[in-house]
């Protein structure tokens, strides 16, 4: 899984960057019209996502726009289109009333002018969600003029730095189980069963609502027997959802949200569910004992 990440962080960032270095003589950096047009059009972007005001971004987005998000060593780079862009803004912000503010560094924004008809535009940006600082990431943009109008058609956030989100009194816990979290569904979406074997505890208890009670030997079977099937099943988790409390001289418990899909009849069937994760770490390894997965 390290590599796969690594190498599709790796994919998009060549596939936005590399270009630039042949064209590098007949480029001119920070041409004042086109730098100036399209740090304007990075304003009115970040004005309408987080004034909720979605439908403004089609004038700005191309609709064959897709955004990449680099998830680090361990974590797998996602992507979405234009239109789950549009969604997800909805969803994760609008509809929660959830504010953030983001402030472009001062100085870090450059823009290559390939041709009169595309550029690329980098720089620095960084989150706030009540007044802290959340997030802190580069991006890489490439830009093309569709009838007369400049319009985004790829982004890539990279060298992503989240170390500054705030978890009340154990940020090193949550990061810790958020890692684990993303090691073990990782594993889960690209069919490695001997990592899932690895996470899961040989005493574990599986409560499904649906399902009743299993053991880490019918577990192990189930997801062996679900790969087999090659549904193409993917889990994703819910934003924001993610809660971890400390369980003293044991682990953590992690509560959340996350959501299942696969194609049927060759449309996305997705489903969002509940669960709980109780974590034991033995030996520096954290290992899952006790999960509960329920609201089905």
């Amino acid at each position: 899984m390290k590599k796969q990440s690594i190498l599709m962080a790796a994919i998009c960032l060549l596939n936005l960057l590399l270009p630039l270095a042949s064209l590098k003589a007949q480029s001119k950096p920070n041409t004042p019209t086109i730098f100036n047009e399209l740090a304007r059009k990075d304003s009115l972007l970040f004005k309408a996502v987080y004034d909720c005001e979605v439908d403004k971004i089609d004038g700005i987005l191309s609709k064959d726009f897709m955004f990449y998000h680099d998830g680090g060593y361990f974590g797998e780079t996602s992507s979405e289109s234009f239109g789950q862009f549009k969604t997800n803004l909805r969803s994760n912000f609008c509809d929660k009333g959830i504010k953030v503010k983001r402030q472009l560094v001062k100085g870090s924004l450059q823009v290559i002018a390939v041709n009169d008809e595309k550029a690329t535009q980098t720089g620095v940006q960084r989150f706030y969600m009540d007044g802290k600082l959340m997030e802190e990431s580069k991006f890489s943009r490439v830009w093309h003029k569709q009838k007369g109008e400049w319009k985004m058609t790829q982004e890539l956030d990279y060298l992503v730095n989240t170390k500054f989100a705030s978890r009340p009194d154990n940020n090193s816990l949550y990061n810790e189980i958020a890692h684990m979290d993303s090691v073990l569904f990782n594993a889960f979406n690209t069919q490695n069963q001997e990592t899932i074997k690895n996470v899961f505890d040989p005493s574990l208890e599986f409560y499904h609502d649906k399902g009743g009670l299993t053991n880490y030997v019918q577990n192990i079977a189930a997801t062996k027997n679900l790969f087999a099937s090659n549904n193409g099943l993917n889990r994703k988790l819910v934003e924001g959802s993610l809660e971890v409390y400390p369980i003293k001289d044991y682990g953590a418990i992690q509560i959340g949200e996350h959501t299942f899909c696969h194609k049927e009849n060759g449309r996305d069937d997705c489903g969002t569910f509940k669960f709980l994760h109780i974590w034991q770490k033995k030996d520096g390894v954290w290992k899952i004992t006790r999960v509960a997965s329920y609201d089905h």
